[in-house]
């Protein structure tokens, strides 16, 4: 198994959604994600520089989630990814995204999407 480093749990409100309505109101979001990367160095070294920062990770994703708007899921996750892997070329990003109590018949507790990335140039 590879190292990797995760951000679990995090949430966010926004307006996404395929319809209009969706769009108008907020809807609370959850993004788990896992980056796949050597550790070695971090671990030998005690620096950041070595590792993935994830308080830039969760920086990105809240950014992203509540500063644009996106129909799909999938849309967003593959902005959030992409942006990740600018920061972390080197890393596997897989980003798996919720939409919380989203409007469908039976009432789902969430419904999503998980998207992996490759790292750069594999």
């Amino acid at each position: 198994m590879i190292d990797s480093v995760f951000v679990r749990g995090l949430e966010f409100e926004a307006h996404h959604g395929y319809t209009a309505a969706e769009r108008r109101g907020t809807r609370r979001f959850r993004v788990n994600l896992t980056l796949e990367l050597p550790l070695a160095a971090a671990a030998a070294s005690d620096k950041i520089a070595d590792t993935v920062d994830y308080w830039k990770v969760s920086e990105i994703v809240v950014s992203i989630g509540t500063k644009s708007t996106f129909r799909l899921l999938e849309a967003l996750a593959g902005s959030i990814a992409a942006k990740i892997q600018e920061l972390y070329p080197h890393a596997r990003v897989e980003i798996e995204l919720e939409k919380l109590a989203p409007p469908c018949p039976g009432v789902p507790a969430a419904c999503g999407v998980r998207l992996v990335l490759p790292p750069v140039g594999a």
